[in-house]
């Protein structure tokens, strides 16, 4: 069994990732999920790859983080993944405040002759490196430096300044990774299969300052608003401090009559349509206004009426800059 480990910040983009590794390799592996908390929305999203009698196996691991105060239990994990399902590939992505460098620890004494750790990747949101790498300083070296591959998302629009500033920065942590500045999506079918074949260097971990960030969530369920001004008020909220510092939001709900899904990360919100029916949404971050959100999203008072068009969907809306 083939370990591959896609790491990456909150919203960095991992699941799409990992979606797109499917779909070039057409590979059928084992997805190990640990989300943040007790939702389920990357696992619903990573299902709809596969199809038919090539249906993804998807385990999800939310009691905790597989880094740290869970590593028994995620290293029993995936012990079975190996003795019951015994696939040629593991992919785990790891929540997005989790350190690589203690994965790959509680990785290694598991690794022998029939289970063998394939060269980590760590996915990077150019355009929002700068301020999360000052905000999250330790745990985003953590992540670069243990990183054999490090892959940009969502660049396709940024200007090539941006992305060398970024590719440079990167390289002062970590000199000997293979950095991808080009949208992976154009990468050819050998470099997709290669991810598949080249097994991670026999080297430890390198451990970077311990964080005491105190980073909680909060999954509400069975979410349904009346009309769209609630939700872009609500995520409007969510990027300018009102409901607390939340670094991540994302889920699915119905407004009006319709499904509709939100991601929010890196300062920016998109709302799209949704082919899912279940509704479930989560928001991570630091000291979070539990009360206001749950009040937020189950009624808002005095809502200005917004249509549910077209002109909606899709649509990314950027925070102003402060």
């Amino acid at each position: 069994m083939n370990i591959l480990l896609v790491s990456g910040f909150l919203g960095a983009g991992k699941t799409t990732f990992i979606k797109e590794l499917i779909k070039r390799t057409g590979t059928n592996p084992v997805i190990l999920e640990n989300e943040y908390g007790d939702n389920s929305i990357d696992a619903q999203e990573l299902q709809n790859t596969s199809s038919g009698k090539n249906k993804l196996e998807i385990l999800e691991f939310m009691e905790g983080c597989v880094c740290c105060t869970m590593k028994d239990s995620f290293v029993n994990s995936v012990l079975t993944v190996f003795s019951s399902l015994s696939p040629e590939y593991l992919i785990i992505e790891p929540t997005g405040v989790g350190r690589l460098s203690n994965i790959i620890k509680n990785i290694e004494p598991l690794l022998h002759d029939n289970i063998t750790l394939l060269k980590p990747i760590v996915v990077v949101t150019p355009r929002s490196y700068r301020q999360n790498i000052a905000e999250w300083e330790e745990l985003y070296k953590d992540q670069i430096i243990n990183a054999d591959t490090v892959v940009f998302s969502k660049g396709e629009n940024e200007s090539p300044d941006v992305l060398s500033e970024t590719e440079s920065a990167i390289r002062a942590i970590n000199p000997n990774a293979d950095i991808i500045k080009d949208h992976y999506s154009g990468q050819d079918d050998e470099w997709w299969r290669s991810i598949l074949a080249l097994p991670a260097p026999d080297t430890n971990a390198i451990e970077t300052d311990t964080d005491s960030r105190n980073i909680s969530q909060l999954t509400l369920d069975n979410v349904r608003l009346s009309n769209l001004s609630e939700l872009i008020t609500l995520l409007e909220d969510c990027l300018h401090g009102e409901l607390g510092h939340i670094v991540r939001a994302k889920g699915t709900l119905t407004v009006g009559n319709e499904n509709i899904r939100f991601d929010l990360a890196d300062r920016m919100y998109s709302i799209t349509d949704s082919s899912l029916d279940k509704s479930q949404c989560v928001f991570i971050g630091e000291l979070l206004d539990t009360t206001k959100i749950r009040s937020r999203m189950g009624c808002l008072l005095n809502p200005k009426p917004v249509s549910l068009t077209r002109a909606y969907v899709n649509r990314l809306v950027e925070s102003p800059a402060s």
